[in-house]
């Protein structure tokens, strides 16, 4: 029963480090499982509190980069608090929409990964984009905006997700290293 639950304990890392791809907050489930195994795991594979609280540590980097590329780099360009926002909007219902629909790749996991990814970055660049003309912002400018909220949300996706890794590679280890496991 033990190898079942440790199963199990993988491949929900694995699945929420992949919410992250969906603009969902995977990293913070990752965190939140590992605060979960620190009592319910089974007690040959349990870790110490010190690798939850450094998954959560690692989870709050992974939304300051994502929201310092996205947010940040829309306003430094002279973007308005409501493109910052619909741009985040955009971004997550584009990411949505991309891992539903995917776009044509031979491997089918592989071309819903790259279409979340792709129309997140298309959903903030058409959020900030709409969101800048409310505010009465000229066509050309607001399309710059827009723009460079589909790069910031690229490289913060990218970010989120290197971050996840890490936190992936930590969550699953730790119960195996007497180390990390405080044993």
């Amino acid at each position: 029963m033990v190898y079942v639950w440790l199963t199990l304990f993988i491949v929900l890392v694995i699945l929420f480090w992949g919410l992250n791809l969906l603009g969902l907050p995977g990293n913070w489930m990752i965190a939140a499982i590992g605060v979960l195994w620190v009592f319910v795991g089974p007690d040959l594979y349990q870790f110490h509190w010190g690798i939850p609280v450094a998954l959560i540590l690692l989870a709050t980097l992974g939304e300051l980069i994502e929201f310092l590329t996205s947010v940040l780099g829309t306003k430094k360009l002279g973007g308005s608090n409501r493109g910052a926002t619909l741009s985040v909007i955009g971004s997550i219902a584009g990411g949505m929409a991309g891992a539903v629909f995917g776009i044509p790749f031979p491997v089918p996991l592989v071309g819903m990964l790259i279409g979340s990814i792709l129309f997140a970055g298309v959903g903030a660049w058409i959020g900030a984009t709409l969101g800048e003309r409310w505010v009465g912002k000229p066509l050309d400018e607001s399309v710059k905006i827009g723009a460079v909220a589909f790069l910031g949300r690229l490289l913060g996706t990218a970010g989120k997700l290197v971050v996840g890794s890490t936190m992936v590679v930590l969550a699953i280890a730790a119960p195996f290293v007497p180390v990390l496991a405080g044993r």
